[in-house]
Parts: structure tokens; C-alpha cells; sequence
């Protein structure tokens, strides 16, 4: 049975599971499902594949588990600098921005598509105000040589 994080991993919901629609999933292509009861009055919540939406396979979803390496074997990481840590959670949120964007545009397309409506000057649209901070960027860094 696979699991992520913890939860187990189902195509179908078990009986008495409904979908819990006040809790976002953190797996694509996954809902979470509960037996109705409370997590701290022995609630059960599942990842169910939901139905309709493609999932990628398991291992483009989320990063493979780290083999268990006896205690003493693991080589010592050196303690980051907040230099390091900044740099790393700007990146991360630089990354699920653009995830988050990408999504937002694939729906507006979608919509564009299901109405009839013209969708390349929209994607001509987004390009031109892209352009836009481009051409401001790189005038400024200009400016400054």
C-alpha cells in the first residue's frame, strides 16, 4: 500500500469515508477523505485519487523516502548561515509562486477555450507585461553602469 507523508494512499474511498472539502490536498491529483469523526477523537483521514484529474506517477509527485542509515553512519551537514537559509526559502517561494501562477493561467486558458474565446492575445497580453519588468529591469541595470 503506498503512503505519502504519512497518509495511505487509496483509488477508491473505503465505506463510511466522505471527501473532507475543508482541507486542501498536499499531493496532486489527491483529495483527503475522512471516517466523520474528529482527528483528536480518533479520526481517520486518507488521500484519495481524485477522480477526473490525471495524477503523474508517484515518484514526479513528491521526492523518493530517504533510505535509513544506522546512527553514527550519516556524515555531519555543516550548520547553514541565514545568508544560506534566506536564499533557500526565497527559492522555495519563488518555485510555489510559480507553480501557483502557471496554475492560474492553465484555468483562464481553459475558460478561454470553453467560451470560444480568443486565447492568443491573452497569452499576448501576459507576454507584454512580463516584457514590461524585463525591459524596466534591465534599464535600470543599465543605468547604473
Amino acid at each position: 500500500m503506498n503512503k505519502y507523508m504519512g497518509w495511505v494512499l487509496y483509488d477508491e474511498p473505503p465505506e463510511g469515508f466522505s471527501i473532507d472539502k475543508h482541507t486542501g490536498s498536499p499531493l496532486t491529483g489527491y483529495d483527503f477523505y475522512t471516517n466523520g469523526k474528529s482527528i483528536l477523537n480518533g479520526g481517520v483521514r486518507i488521500l484519495v485519487k481524485a477522480s477526473g484529474v490525471p495524477v503523474n506517477s508517484m515518484a514526479a509527485n513528491h521526492p523518493p523516502a530517504k533510505e535509513s542509515v544506522p546512527k553514527g553512519k550519516e556524515p555531519k551537514e555543516e550548520p547553514m548561515n541565514s545568508r544560506e537559509v534566506r536564499q533557500r526559502v526565497n527559492a522555495f517561494a519563488r518555485e510555489s509562486f510559480k507553480v501557483k501562477l502557471l496554475q492560474e493561467i492553465e484555468f483562464d486558458l481553459l475558460v478561454c477555450r470553453l467560451e470560444g474565446w480568443n486565447m492568443e492575445s491573452y497569452v499576448c497580453e501576459i507576454k507584454g507585461l512580463i516584457d514590461d519588468i524585463f525591459q524596466k529591469m534591465t534599464d535600470k541595470e543599465r543605468s547604473k553602469l
